[in-house]
């Protein structure tokens, strides 16, 4: 496997790629199941996440399940964040797990995403999200070469396990780890970098999980009033979170690194329904002496030196 350096624009000393899957998590669904529906709560936080991007001259990268694309209002908000200037890519057909899903069902998924994209937003995706995260080297050959032949040449979804248990210093220097590479097929992995809200809320800072369960059953999948709090977490994670990924800027900033980073909006819209995480970690970003580029996977591998 061979490693890839990004190379930045002129007078960039660090880049922070922020990219959301949109899906409707199933670890908020009653049934369990994730999918690409996007429920309409979700989708106007999704536009005041547009919106804060806006207010900071930054475009952010969405992943969408390829589902989803079969409901017209779904259809017709992503074309509105398209509108926006942001990048939307696959992620996969019906949430598939690109490293333990067979080849032929793997094979079917990606014929079907790809086809829903073509015709009902007008492109094909040439960026994969790889759903559920894998370990690195747990992605198969087999299935490398299925994502290829799809039109694939970038996938993103090796995740660093490790961070559970792995105490507060190797958390923040997620970004010196997981850079991109190329597998020896030709793919080329840009890994996920640090914990995923995912990750933190529902794993790290888990305190009560039959009251997360009860919720998930009882309510998962519809808005929540205005004032709630998920009952689940501990008082401080939030807090915690700001405090973490603020860490994490600051260590790509020192080290001159590109920092890839993976956020749902439902995840955020249950958190932090203020949006307050986005604003200070943008704040912070663009107030640094010298420039952080906030950008989209897009933009990443054309940093990468190809283009999707």
């Amino acid at each position: 496997m061979e490693a890839i350096s990004p190379k930045f624009p002129s007078g960039v000393r660090a880049g922070v790629a922020i990219t959301y899957d949109t899906d409707m998590a199933g670890g908020y669904a009653p049934d369990g199941v994730c999918h690409g529906r996007t429920a309409p709560f979700l989708r106007d936080y999704i536009l005041r996440l547009c919106e804060v991007a806006e207010e900071y001259g930054v475009k952010f990268q969405f992943f969408q399940i390829a589902n989803g694309l079969e409901d017209d209002e779904v259809v017709s908000h992503l074309k509105e964040v398209l509108s926006r200037g942001h990048a939307v890519d696959c992620h996969t057909y019906s949430h598939l797990n690109l490293a333990y899903t067979p080849p032929d069902e793997l094979e079917g998924d990606l014929e079907l995403a790809g086809r829903l994209f073509q015709e009902r937003l007008g492109f094909r995706s040439r960026i994969l999200r790889g759903p559920g995260g894998y370990r690195h080297g747990e992605l198969p050959e087999a299935n490398q070469r299925v994502i290829l032949r799809h039109g694939y040449r970038w996938v993103s979804g090796e995740v660093d396990y490790d961070l559970h248990g792995g105490g507060w210093e190797y958390a923040v220097s997620s970004p010196s780890r997981g850079r991109p590479f190329t597998y020896p097929t030709g793919l080329v992995e840009v890994p996920i970098q640090g914990f995923t809200d995912r990750m933190w809320f529902e794993g790290e800072k888990m305190a009560d999980g039959e009251a997360y369960e009860k919720w998930r059953r009882e309510h998962g999948h519809r808005p929540v009033p205005r004032g709630w709090r998920p009952p689940w977490t501990s008082p401080d994670a939030l807090e915690g979170w700001t405090k973490l990924n603020l860490a994490c800027l600051d260590y790509a900033y020192e080290h001159g690194l590109l920092w890839v980073v993976c956020w749902h909006p439902y995840s955020h819209y249950l958190h932090d329904p203020e949006v307050s995480v986005l604003r200070k970690f943008l704040e912070a970003a663009l107030s640094k002496p010298e420039r952080v580029w906030v950008c989209t996977m897009r933009e990443v591998v054309g940093m990468l030196g190809g283009g999707p």
